[in-house]
């Protein structure tokens, strides 16, 4: 749809009967949710007209009704703070992409079968709501854009969600009140039948508003979202998104029995303050540097979105995600290796014959979206003010929370050792534990191994695409004029054996391999990077890693399944089919399989010590020591 004319120029006429889809999911309960107390100073008259003239849009026969009526919502509400009417008028696509994202039911997002209004909420609330003109249509906006004024991204920063609350559907005197506080409510119902009849020409009333006729749901009514703006002694004045052509002009009085009757769904919002720092995110079109220094927002929404262009974010399969809080198409793949990373070039100084170090980051593969982002924000400004441009591939697999579930039930009812007697048969227990857990644990760390090759392994993977795009880039044109670096966690160490081996067939060299605390197999990294290591594709390995002394103290597993080594004795012990199997972050294998090679160009520390501090398989991504030391190595740097 093009912009006003379409949102709000396809009224239906009257007498068409075409009712819109009407698939509105109710919220599922959520203890979290803050409830709306109405304030006692705000004394509710007889009736309250609508307080402002909002444009009535036309959602047509898709399923967006969440997101249109929550765009009626967000213009009543910028234009009460007398916002420009350029920024009253938001993209109701956005609104409903975004709680497609965000809502609580399972299914792909990208499957049109509607949404809930908390997903809605939560998706304004994390993204904020871009101007109608520039996302237009069901689709997500594609393709480069250089300007921030025109990147649906950036714009939606200066429409921030403020405190939002849920409202009680069976208090309508708090309904009321709400209204003449706000003047705008976000609801939803079952929508009978009695609603389609604001589509023909006897709707139409005049001096008053059309009146919804009373019915009673059915079975196959489904759920329907729609802005209150007023009321009256007969019931609710709603703003609804079918057309001028329905009801009077779009609105019409929803009687409170019927509310009551088939209510499902009430919130109350109010506009966050527009800061500084709003704006200037919104002006930027990468990161934001102050002397050299990387800045980032402190608050989570704005930093998610500062280091989103950064991120690479795949599903299970490899493929791109596009749900959660980070979200990746090609064309920000695209921007990443061509505008952003141009820009970088620009703000370090570089001349076009001037190499650039460029680091891809995998973080572990048991890692959920949240922690993935925490370390992504730590690891994307340190490298960038370093002058190395962050690439940050994130897998979300989030396996550690399904592998901590099945444990648990595999372990329910066996006995536990505790006090001395744990002492005394710690040993004992842990044998036992890897035993128990070979077969459950081995199935989830195969999946997790399996999206690890998949990143690699398909033209339709993140890593593929990101080689597409750096073929494309004018900045890959001299691969003499690019320094790769792999930087690798945990399970991230199995990702980066694969892009070693794959791209490193095409063409790829790497100036440095790095990798703390790898869970990848002793095989396949002789299968897949020693080669490389040889034949001069990999420069230099460089490996972080646990003394062995420490690997056996590691309480990563303790509060879990009171195993009292590491999450790599666990993998080498149990989770590869039961059987011992050597894995290269573990001290004692990585010196007798690996360091006994005597390779020239292979270098390792053993945590804790002068260049790592960290003391648990997990720690290393968050030691600045273990960051400050991968930073001086690729650098160039030796210790």
């Amino acid at each position: 749809m093009a912009r006003n004319k379409t949102l709000t120029g396809r009224a239906k006429k009257p007498g068409t009967t075409a009712t819109p889809t009407r698939n509105v999911i109710p919220d599922r309960l959520d203890l979290r949710d803050r409830l709306y107390m109405p304030p006692v100073a705000v004394v509710p008259g007889l009736a309250l007209d609508p307080k402002t003239n909002i444009p009535v849009l036309d959602q047509g026969q898709t399923n967006a009704c969440t997101g249109f009526a929550l765009a009626s919502v967000v213009y009543h509400l910028q234009h009460t703070a007398k916002r420009k009417q350029k920024d009253c008028c938001v993209s109701p696509f956005m609104l409903y992409s975004m709680a497609r994202r965000y809502d609580e039911f399972p299914g792909d997002p990208d499957i049109d079968t509607g949404s809930s209004l908390r997903g809605a909420i939560k998706g304004w609330y994390k993204h904020g709501a871009c101007s109608d003109r520039l996302w237009t249509s069901e689709t997500m906006p594609t393709g480069q854009v250089t300007k921030s004024a025109d990147d649906w991204w950036l714009d939606a920063v200066r429409r921030p969600l403020g405190a939002y609350y849920r409202v009680d559907t069976r208090a309508v005197t708090d309904m009321h009140v709400a209204l003449n506080e706000i003047g705008i409510l976000y609801a939803s119902v079952v929508c009978h039948s009695g609603w389609g009849e604001g589509l023909s020409s006897t709707s139409h009333t005049k001096g008053g508003y059309w009146m919804i006729p009373r019915r009673k749901a059915g079975p196959s009514d489904g759920g329907h979202a729609f802005a209150m703006v007023g009321y009256n002694q007969d019931g609710f004045i709603i703003h609804n998104s079918w057309g001028t052509g329905w009801g009077t002009k779009g609105r019409a009085v929803l009687p409170y029995e019927d509310w009551l009757d088939h209510a499902m769904d009430c919130w109350v919002a109010q506009l966050g303050v527009v800061t500084e720092l709003h704006l200037e995110i919104a002006r930027s079109t990468t990161l934001r540097l102050d002397a050299g220094k990387a800045q980032l927002a402190s608050e989570s929404s704005l930093r998610t979105r500062e280091i989103s262009p950064f991120i690479i974010d795949m599903e299970n399969n490899g493929r791109l995600s596009n749900t959660g809080d980070f979200r990746t198409q090609e064309s920000d793949i695209t921007a990443l290796v061509t505008h952003h990373l141009g820009v970088a070039r620009t703000a370090w100084g570089l001349d076009r014959q001037d190499p650039v170090d460029i680091a891809i980051y995998a973080h572990g593969g048991l890692t959920s979206e949240d922690t993935a982002g925490e370390t992504a924000a730590k690891w994307i400004p340190a490298l960038y003010e370093n002058k190395i441009f962050p690439i940050f591939l994130m897998w979300e697999t989030d396996l550690w929370s399904t592998l901590k579930g099945r444990l648990e039930d595999v372990l329910e009812g066996q006995p536990r050792p505790t006090g001395r007697f744990f002492d005394r048969v710690m040993d004992w227990w842990n044998e036992r534990l890897e035993k128990l857990l070979a077969t459950p644990g081995t199935a989830i760390w195969s999946e997790m191994k399996q999206n690890a090759d998949a990143i690699s392994n398909t033209a339709e993977s993140g890593g593929m695409k990101l080689y597409k795009a750096c073929q494309q880039s004018p900045y890959f044109a001299d691969l003499s004029k690019v320094r790769l670096h792999l930087v690798g966690h945990s399970a991230g160490s199995i990702l980066h054996s694969h892009v070693v081996d794959r791209l490193g067939r095409k063409g790829w060299k790497f100036e440095s391999v790095n990798f703390m605390a790898p869970a990848v197999r002793i095989d396949l990294f002789e299968e897949t990077v020693i080669p490389a290591i040889k034949n001069g594709k990999v420069k230099r390995f460089n490996q972080f890693h646990l003394s062995d002394d420490m690997e056996q103290k590691d309480p990563t597993c303790k509060p879990i399944l009171g195993y009292s080594r590491s999450l790599l004795y666990l993998v080498s012990q149990s989770l590869e089919h039961g059987r011992t199997t050597p894995i290269l972050g573990m001290e004692k294998y990585f010196n007798d399989k690996i360091a006994s090679k005597k390779l020239a160009n292979v270098y390792t520390w053993a945590a804790p010590g002068r260049e790592s501090k960290s003391t648990t398989h997990g720690g290393f991504d968050d030691d600045q020591v273990t960051m400050a030391s991968v930073i001086a190595l690729m650098k160039g740097k030796a210790f």
